[in-house]
């Protein structure tokens, strides 16, 4: 799995990346998506109101994209999938061009710019699909041509052109566009693929858009399986458009995004591909001088939702498996994955729990680990994850997981108890029983 951050939302200067790079390097991020927004605006690439003339001029763009692969280049920074730039235009009746002259000048951006990733060797491109004056009944055709235009542009066999999920605003209220529905862009790619004979296209499910549409990410993911090939990893607030650090839009303690619906569905699907976490707004909300100290946060962020999708495929890794802690989370465990890949023991640093047992398993003292069995792994059911990951490096234990589903289809609700917590209650009864007789004394 590719964790990679977009470029405005770290705020990458595509002329003068340095700062930025050196920033993002020293948090452990290896990739930025490149976005070429950043470089040809949607404005730039209308065409002259007064002259009739497209603003937007190929070879000077091409200038800058060479600049910025060198700087990208030099850095060691060079991006391995790209967004190209979006455009929402609505014409006025007095507009000198139609729609069709807009389409034709975004697919001839388009096509400049998918040279310049194949230059770079950036073989995963975001494509939005055209709807610039549309009907409804129009789309599938006109998107099939521009698309396949597209494809003919592609020198190398590598290149992927990935179709998004849209969401268009309609008098202020956000409506499903094109490829939001998972069936009908399941089809859409499939037709794509089967006239280019081979795998040019796939998916990039922005789950933003999806949430300002009201859908459900488990059944859209279900809808449209591998396909998917990248997640943009957004928040909103499900009325206004924006690009939130994920779990900061929260109401009542709990986030605004269906986040449980986005995890569940990747996971249906085994999604391995790119996770691209885009801030923007959330970014520039801060003071530049603030806006470093962000950067280790969108590692822990892409590193947490990494962790909670492939949490399965970490278990899978092991022939066999031990779990470390006798508590709720044990539970959890046997409960949604007991039966599929059950453990040999537990154990727990409780010398009271030792030789009883929990769910089936028999409770051991840490010590039985250093016995186990070759490529089994140890996984960590305890919220007290650094120091357990500690004790057991320090026994000579390699083979460490953690346990720490957020997402499960079901949990344990109530509190574990055994009989040393109901003997530690009626202890703590007796001392408020004596605090309070001595009180009315």
């Amino acid at each position: 799995m590719k964790k990679v951050c977009a470029m405005a939302g770290i705020v990458v200067n595509p002329e003068k990346p340095k700062q930025s790079f050196q920033e993002l390097k020293g948090a452990g991020i290896r990739e930025v998506m490149f976005d070429f927004g950043l470089l040809v605006s949607p404005e730039g690439i209308l065409i002259d109101r007064n002259s009739g003339e497209p603003k937007f001029r190929p070879k000077q763009k091409r200038k800058s994209y060479k600049i910025i692969i060198e700087q990208f280049t030099e850095y060691g920074f060079l991006p391995s999938i790209a967004r190209l730039p979006f455009v929402d235009v609505r014409l006025n009746s007095n507009d000198r061009y139609s729609y069709e002259d807009l389409n034709r000048l975004i697919w001839e951006v388009d096509r400049d710019c998918i040279r310049a990733c194949e230059e770079m060797g950036c073989h995963n491109i975001i494509v939005q699909p055209l709807f610039a004056g549309l009907e409804p009944r129009e789309r599938w055709e006109a998107n099939r041509a521009f698309y396949l235009a597209l494809a003919k542009e592609c020198q190398k066999e590598e290149t992927r052109l990935l179709l998004i999920n849209q969401c268009q605003n309609r008098n202020g209220h956000f409506v499903r566009g094109v490829c939001s529905d998972g069936a009908e862009a399941a089809c859409w790619l499939d037709l794509l693929n089967r006239e280019v004979g081979g795998d040019r296209f796939g998916f990039c499910l922005d789950v933003g858009n999806c949430n300002l549409c009201g859908q459900n990410m488990q059944s859209l993911a279900k809808s449209l399986g591998s396909r998917i090939q990248a997640v943009i990893l957004t928040e909103n607030d499900g009325k206004n458009f924006a690009r939130l650090l994920p779990f900061t839009n929260a109401y009542g303690r709990r986030s605004a995004m269906d986040w449980l619906s986005v995890i569940r569905g990747l996971r249906n699907i085994s999604f391995d591909g790119y996770l691209i976490l885009e801030t923007v707004d959330t970014t520039v909300a801060f003071s530049p001088l603030l806006q470093p100290y962000l950067v280790p946060v969108y590692k822990a962020l892409l590193d947490y939702f990494a962790m909670q999708i492939k949490i399965e495929k970490e278990l899978k890794k092991y022939e066999r498996v031990v779990l470390f802690g006798a508590g709720n989370m044990c539970r959890n465990y046997m409960k949604c994955y007991g039966e599929k890949y059950p453990p040999l023991f537990t154990c727990d640093n409780n010398p009271k729990l030792w030789n009883t047992e929990l769910e089936g398993l028999e409770v051991k003292a840490p010590e039985k680990l250093k016995n186990l069995p070759e490529n089994c792994g140890v996984i960590i059911c305890n919220i007290f994850y650094r120091e357990i990951e500690e004790q057991l490096r320090a026994m000579g234990i390699e083979n460490i997981g953690y346990f720490n589903d957020e997402y499960m289809p079901s949990f344990y609700v109530d509190r574990l108890r055994r009989e040393e917590d109901d003997e530690e209650a009626d202890d703590m009864k007796n001392v408020f029983g004596r605090q309070r007789g001595e009180e009315l004394c």
